[in-house]
């Protein structure tokens, strides 16, 4: 049975709530999502509902060249797609449980410290996300960092590394960012 497969996803929900969290999550539903790009995984706690990313957890462990493909998922080096959606879904059951537990279920400290109980010493993952189909891309002159978004800024922004070293943190026109539209690829 593939981690793709949902039922298989929902064992291993089964198996992580008992091993990490008590058991104490109510069950959830977990389903793939062609459409979350920037992120590997969300959850709706109220919903109950977890979205895992195939463009980021399973395209990119297509293997595409002779050395095998390691990722850091939450601090841990994962070489499978299976591995890789075990870390998020242990990250997306965090927020959760925070949820149960009536706590803040952002990236607060307690999620921090959960985390690092359940062997996840970090809260992101370093995959590389698939390039955006449409959207912004925006540029740094000075550094040259560039990033994507989804939608164009409605006023003028600095980079934000450049304005921390150069400007102790404030807005400098010295390094405003320059943006252009991500042309969507005609079929």
């Amino acid at each position: 049975m593939s981690l793709l497969d949902s039922a298989a996803l929902q064992t291993l929900y089964h198996k992580l709530n008992t091993q990490h969290f008590d058991a104490l999550l109510p069950p959830c539903d977990i389903r793939w999502s062609r459409r979350l790009t920037r992120a590997a995984g969300n959850i709706s706690v109220r919903e109950r509902v977890i979205k895992l990313s195939q463009p980021i957890l399973v395209d990119a462990f297509r293997p595409t060249s002779l050395f095998p493909i390691e990722y850091s998922v939450c601090g841990v080096l994962c070489s499978t797609k299976e591995d890789a959606t075990r870390e998020i879904l242990k990250h997306e059951m965090i927020h959760l449980w925070l949820f149960v537990q009536g706590l803040p279920s952002g990236h607060t400290a307690q999620f921090r410290h959960k985390a690092r109980q359940i062997g996840q010493p970090r809260t992101r993952h370093e995959i590389a996300l698939p390039a955006p189909k449409s959207g912004w891309m925006y540029a740094c002159s000075r550094c040259g960092h560039e990033f994507s978004r989804r939608r164009r800024y409605s006023r003028a922004v600095a980079c934000a590394r450049c304005c921390q070293t150069w400007n102790k943190g404030q807005f400098d026109a010295r390094f405003k960012l320059r943006g252009r539209r991500i042309a969507v690829a005609e079929k």
